[in-house]
């Protein structure tokens, strides 16, 4: 894949179109149902993400932690993004740790973070008519290995989708160690003997911010039973975006050396190393309307920063997911 490749991800949703709120009862494959809720713009306002585990593949520095994220929704216009991960030590910040073991160099290795500040402004927020998949459980396929040797059974009821085209904006910030032998590698300007053959790192500190769209896709829809099975809930916030980034505030931490053959210490400026202002990404995450839940984000794309190390693919999981209505007493709908 050439370097300076940028990989758009294709995505398939499942529409969902809820039923009218009216108590109907519909004849599907002689299941039996009702829609009991069917709500998409009554959700949550705020969501606390703990998230113990993300795994980033960042051509800069392959790395793996955790991390805490906020969503807030405010009247339907606006929402509000902050989040902030690190590595979980030295030995899942991986370029860290190998510098912390062969570098040769007077720079002391500097620990991965990431951190993000956002919002999405909505240009346009409809219902329309779509359809909701649910998959069929019952408490009876508890017994035994009934469930475990079963192909569930699903089904399709219409439900209302809400649809949310927007903008985003925002400023964003990393921080992490760098191989300097391999950028040596990768950029001509820089002499292959600038450090005597010393094992050399060094640390980048980018600062800058991003601005996109986003399509959000929401169902909040529950359906119970005449026959066995379970009430079952449908109710996936998933959004998909596409964004610019623009990093002009990048330090690439000048390198301190003592040459083999000498004692003076010695100084190559950071800034003979080529970096990179402009990338892109493009990603997925999906949340569900509840008190206590999970969630997910998966981002591809191009990080402004050292040049020819920009690729990455990210991956983040949050659970506990914990949602707060934000509404006065005697407001809230049972969900």
């Amino acid at each position: 894949m050439n370097r300076y490749g940028f990989f758009f991800i294709t995505i398939g949703f499942l529409f969902s179109h809820f039923l009218s709120p009216a108590q109907n009862i519909i004849e599907d494959d002689s299941i039996t149902y009702e829609t009991f809720y069917d709500d998409p713009q009554h959700i949550n306002k705020l969501y606390i993400h703990i998230q113990p585990v993300y795994g980033e593949l960042f051509m800069t520095n392959v790395n793996m932690g955790y991390g805490f994220e906020v969503d807030y929704f405010l009247k339907d216009k606006f929402d509000f993004n902050a989040s902030f991960r690190k590595a979980y030590g030295q030995k899942s910040d991986f370029v860290r740790d190998v510098a912390e073991k062969n570098s040769e160099v007077l720079n002391d290795p500097k620990k991965f973070y990431f951190a993000e500040l956002g919002l999405a402004y909505h240009i346009i927020d409809r219902e329309e008519a779509s359809k909701a998949k649910f998959i069929l459980y019952s408490k009876t396929f508890q017994y035994g290995n009934k469930w475990e040797s079963t192909i569930p059974r699903h089904i399709e009821a219409p439900a209302q989708l809400r649809r949310i085209y927007g903008v985003r904006l925002g400023a964003a910030s990393y921080q992490s160690t760098v191989d300097v032998n391999r950028i040596i590698v990768d950029q001509e300007n820089i002499p292959r003997d600038a450090f005597n053959g010393l094992s050399a790192y060094s640390n980048i500190m980018n600062h800058g911010f991003y601005i996109g769209g986003l399509l959000k896709l929401i169902k909040n829809v529950t359906i119970n039973f005449d026959q066995i099975y379970q009430q079952i809930t449908n109710d996936l916030i998933f959004t998909t975006y596409l964004d610019l980034l623009v990093f002009p505030f990048t330090t690439v931490e000048d390198i301190q050396y003592i040459p083999p053959s000498g004692s003076q210490e010695q100084v190559f400026p950071g800034d003979n190393i080529n970096t990179t202002t402009i990338g892109m990404r493009t990603g997925i995450n999906g949340k569900f309307n509840r008190d206590f839940s999970f969630g997910y984000n998966v981002e591809l794309g191009y990080r402004p920063g050292i040049q020819g190390q920009n690729f990455y693919i990210l991956g983040k999981v949050s659970f506990p997911l914990i949602g707060f209505m934000l509404e006065k007493p005697g407001e809230e709908i049972s969900r």
